[in-house]
């Protein structure tokens, strides 16, 4: 009992090991499958150009500090009037 105790990790390690190798094998073909229509359907999509992504995720920056700044300001004022209300 002591040995497991002191080889949980790597007892648990080599049972899940073992599971998803006999899982891989047991569903070879069907994961060769899906491997290869994920392929095709990637190939089929159209990528962004880098400026297009740099300019998206410029969009996304500005709009997070906006909304960063206005929920900021609003927790703020709900905190100033939630104290001059309860004093």
């Amino acid at each position: 009992m002591e040995f497991l105790i002191s080889n949980f990790k790597v007892i648990i390690l080599i049972v899940t090991s073992l599971t998803l190798a006999l899982l891989l094998i047991k569903h070879y073909g069907k994961i060769k499958i899906f491997l290869s229509q994920v392929k095709v359907e990637l190939s089929k999509v159209s990528w962004s150009t880098r400026q297009e992504l740099i300019g998206a995720t410029g969009v996304v920056i500005v709009i997070t500090l906006l909304l960063t700044v206005c929920i900021g300001a609003m927790d703020s004022l709900l905190s100033v009037l939630l104290n001059y209300f309860i004093r």
